[in-house]
Parts: structure tokens; C-alpha cells; sequence
């Protein structure tokens, strides 16, 4: 029987790029399901390395310092400790909760608009809200994850911060460098469970099943994925610095016109719009950065799915060879 085969000259980054693009501009009514589920999980790769190097930190600092750290007595024999904690503790759990199910919707949104069907803000937010209880469960378990791998290497961070060794330093570089990678694989699993679990109705540990069998089967195009999104994300982000400081012209002239005029009334007015510029602005870049990010590992998820899907660094290969397929007579 002939077996009818993938297509492997098909492009893939160009078409999940170019759709991802599209996506994040055209269907802007999702940015405030992007900004909210960024709270949790930006679907980047840039803010690996970043979350990474501060939170070893921050946690390897902790155990060599721990009297830096706040002190949770403290708070519980003030009269209002426990109140704040209490407080703190329940907007944290609702920012979660809120961003959980963001999460869910906004993954549905670009799903569903893969598809041909692009469901309204409220729709697409309810839907996340349906899946409330196995986003959390995801989520947790990630973060969970996430935690243990990095206690492992503050524990080499505090042992370099305490005993400043050759053999210590070495030590946490290496378990740094295994951090960052296992931390990325953790992050590109949990978008690729994402995926499985709210367009193909997996369930939890299905989908976690699912999104490592992906990357590992595509660990290559994975990772060109990302070092794509990093360049595209560095990119766009400077871009708008640029644009941001020659808005900025109009403005710095009216702030010297308003000291010249000596004018309270004019100071007040231009500051308070150019900071509402600057907050809109700053909402629109991030949203539609994260809106980018997402609906790239939605529809590159979708398309190695479909099969057919070669690393670029091995059509560079085939190319400096020459073509290893068979035309079909």
C-alpha cells in the first residue's frame, strides 16, 4: 500500500511566525486575557534566563542571610500581622486564579481562531473559567517543579557564597547551566500541556504526557523556536524604546515651555499625559508580545502535529549536500 508521506520542504517558521503576527495584531480583543496570563506564564524565552538568575539568587542569598529575609514572627505578633498576611495571601491566590484562567482562554481564543472560529473576550474567558480546576492543578504542578529544581541550585549558591572555592563556583555554574535547561523544558511542556489539555481535552497529567512527547520528539525545532521569539521579542521591545523617546520631543517641549512660562497648570497636564501614554503604551507592547508568544507555540504545537516538520539547521544540511528525496515518478 503507498503510504502518502509529510511534506518536509513545507516551511514552518515562516507560516507560524507570519500567522502568530497576525494573530497578535488582528485579534487585539484578547490582550487582556495576554496581560493577565503573563502574571503566571509569558510563554517566552527570554524571561527564563532572567526569572532564573534572580530567583537563585534571591533564594541562594536567603540561606546564607536569612536575618535579610522578613521575618514571619514579626509579622504575626504585630496586631494587624495576621490580617496582612491573610490579605496578601487571598490577592495572591485571586491574581492566580485570574491569570489561570486567562491562561485557558486565551489559548481557546487562538485555538479557536486557528480554526476559523474566534470567540468573543467573554466566551473565550469563560471557557477558561470552565477550566479553572485542571489549570490550577497544571500550573501548580509546574511551579512546584520549578521550585525544587531551583532550591538544588541555590543550595550549590549558598555553598560558593560561603565557602568562595574553585570547586565551589564550578559547581553551581554547572548546576545553574542545568537549571536554565531543565527550567526551559518545564516552561515548553507546560505550553505544549496547555495546548493538548483545552484543544484536545487531555486531561492533566495526559497532557503533561503529551507536551514532553512533543519536545522531545522536536527538541530542535523547539529550541530554534525560541531563539526566534528572543530575537523577534528583543526587537520589537527596542523598536518601541525608540519610538517611545522620539514621542518624547513634543513633550520634554512642552515641560521646558511650561518652565519658561513658569505655568503649574501646563507641567501638570503634559506629565499626566505623557504617563498616560507611557502606562497605555507599556500595556499594548507587553500584551502584544505575549499575545505573539502564545499563539506561536499554539500553532507550532499544531503543526508538528501534523508531521512534516524538519529543524532549519537540517535544511541548511540538506541544502549544502544537495537533496536526499525521491521524486515520485
Amino acid at each position: 500500500m503507498l503510504q502518502i508521506l509529510p511534506n518536509f520542504d513545507r516551511p514552518v517558521y515562516r507560516d507560524v511566525l507570519a500567522n502568530a503576527f497576525r494573530a497578535a495584531w488582528k485579534d487585539w480583543r484578547y490582550w487582556p486575557l495576554a496581560f493577565l496570563a503573563s502574571l503566571l506564564l509569558t510563554a517566552g524565552s527570554y524571561d527564563v534566563l532572567w526569572k532564573a538568575v534572580l530567583s537563585i539568587h534571591q533564594q541562594g542569598t536567603a540561606l546564607l542571610y536569612p536575618q535579610n529575609q522578613l521575618r514571619v514572627d514579626l509579622l504575626f505578633s504585630s496586631p494587624y500581622g495576621l490580617q496582612v498576611v491573610l490579605f496578601v495571601s487571598l490577592l495572591f491566590l485571586a491574581v492566580a486564579a485570574l491569570s489561570c484562567m486567562a491562561q485557558g482562554g486565551l489559548v481557546y481564543a487562538l485555538g479557536g481562531a486557528k480554526r476559523g472560529k474566534r470567540p468573543t473576550l467573554k466566551a473565550a474567558f469563560l471557557f477558561g473559567g470552565s477550566a479553572f480546576w485542571p489549570l490550577a492543578a497544571l500550573n501548580a504542578l509546574v511551579f512546584a517543579s520549578l521550585w525544587v529544581l531551583r532550591f538544588l541550585v541555590a543550595l550549590p549558591l549558598f555553598l560558593a557564597l560561603q565557602q568562595t572555592t574553585a570547586l565551589t563556583w564550578l559547581l553551581y555554574i554547572v548546576s545553574f547551566l542545568s537549571f536554565l535547561a531543565l527550567s526551559f523544558v518545564v516552561s515548553i511542556v507546560h505550553i505544549f500541556a496547555l495546548n493538548a489539555m483545552l484543544l484536545q481535552g487531555a486531561s492533566v497529567s495526559a497532557a503533561l504526557t503529551r507536551g514532553y512527547a512533543v519536545f522531545k520528539q522536536n527538541w530542535m525545532v523547539t529550541l530554534e523556536t525560541a531563539a526566534l521569539l528572543f530575537c523577534l521579542a528583543s526587537a520589537l521591545s527596542l523598536a518601541a524604546v525608540g519610538i517611545f523617546f522620539i514621542l518624547m520631543i513634543p513633550f520634554l517641549a512642552a515641560v521646558i515651555l511650561a518652565g519658561v512660562l513658569h505655568s503649574k497648570i501646563l507641567l501638570a497636564v503634559t506629565l499626566g499625559v505623557l504617563l498616560a501614554l507611557f502606562l497605555v503604551g507599556l500595556f499594548v507592547l507587553a500584551a502584544f508580545i505575549i499575545q505573539f508568544q502564545y499563539a506561536t507555540w499554539t500553532y507550532l504545537y499544531r503543526r508538528l502535529g501534523e508531521g512534516g516538520v524538519l529543524p532549519k539547521l537540517q535544511r541548511w544540511m540538506r541544502a549544502l549536500v544537495g537533496s536526499t528525496t525521491v521524486s515520485p515518478r
